[in-house]
């Protein structure tokens, strides 16, 4: 910290922004041949600089935490701050500056106990010790790494801080990643015998519903059998009892047409071939196809009578030539 009094020196900072180079030899002597570079600052009300805010005074910005100046508590969170912007002003307190250049004389508790400090900022990731130093893959980077050495107090010994090795294989890690890996193939294993386990298990569920369902279906089947049968057995039973009931009035009927029947034959046997005639005439008016006309038995007997009455005259007449011809053509007629 150098606090400067006179205004008058701090205008070589006015209307410069932050990352710009400024040189320091108006600030006195001592910093003759240094240049600083600007990388922020505060305000006297103790706000600070922002990049990227082309302002030399404050204003108010919705932050989201992504471009500094806010920490939210939770992703997602925003908030409206007020922020300095990048270009210095007569109304900074302070300015936060580095060392680009150093001039020909030391500054006072600031380049003068570089020697005496060495540098902990070195590299952390084993890959890039080893780049640093030159080693091969197979060699251990842990005596390469930056040391810092703390004098102990008190009588006590010193003791050295250094920062962990980021990325380093030894024999620790190598065992954890080889137990990593049995335990996942054992998990793979296990998982593997679950499942066939649970799926024989389905299927041994899947036969034992299948076979119920088919033992129900049979009985069913064996059930819908026995009904059916018994009311077959019922019916047939009702059928043989209405046909013994009905039996005897219709053999008397039979009687009865037969043996009105019979003397009609009788009376008709001397006009066969006029009646044979008459019906062949009669076929041959009709057409083939009409098969109803021919099989009612109810038209033959019509035929049949008045050929009988010519028959029995001329049994006692003498028939002549083509007397056959006019009984055979009455009757179609009258038909």
């Amino acid at each position: 910290m150098v606090e400067i009094d006179d205004e008058k020196k701090m205008l070589i900072f006015y209307d410069k922004r932050i990352s710009e180079e400024v040189a320091a030899d108006s600030l006195g002597d001592e910093f003759k041949g240094y240049v600083f570079k600007i990388t922020g600052g505060f305000d006297k009300q103790g706000f600070a600089m922002k990049q990227g805010v082309l302002l030399n005074h404050r204003t108010r910005l919705l932050l989201d935490g992504r471009t500094g100046n806010y920490h939210p508590a939770r992703d997602g969170c925003r908030k409206r701050k007020s922020v300095r912007g990048c270009i210095v002003g007569a109304d900074m307190s302070t300015i936060n500056l580095i060392i680009v250049k150093r001039g020909p004389t030391d500054l006072p508790k600031l380049t003068d106990k570089a020697s005496d400090h060495p540098s902990t900022r070195g590299p952390k990731r084993a890959n890039h010790i080893r780049k640093v130093w030159g080693l091969k893959k197979t060699e251990d980077v842990r005596p390469y790494v930056v040391r810092r050495k703390i004098e102990g107090k008190n009588g006590k010994k010193d003791r050295f801080k250094s920062p962990k090795i980021q990325r380093l294989i030894t024999p620790a890690v190598r065992h954890r990643k080889a137990r990593r890996i049995t335990l996942k193939k054992r998990r793979h294993e296990k998982n593997v015998k679950e499942a066939s386990d649970y799926a024989a298990l389905l299927a041994g569920l899947r036969d034992k519903r299948r076979a119920a369902l088919l033992s129900s279906k049979r009985s069913e089947k064996k059930s819908q059998k026995s009904v059916s049968e018994k009311s077959g057995e019922k019916s047939g039973a009702k059928i043989a009892k209405a046909g013994a009931k009905t039996a005897k009035p219709g053999a008397a009927k039979a009687a009865v047409v037969k043996s009105v029947t019979k003397p009609v034959k009788k009376a008709a046997t001397g006009a066969k071939p006029a009646a044979k005639a008459g019906v062949a005439k009669s076929a041959a008016k009709k057409p083939a196809g009409d098969k109803p006309a021919a099989a009612k038995p109810a038209a033959a007997k019509p035929a049949a009578k008045p050929a009988a009455k010519p028959a029995t005259k001329s049994a006692t007449k003498p028939v002549a030539k083509g007397a056959a011809k006019p009984a055979a053509t009455k009757p179609a007629t009258k038909k």
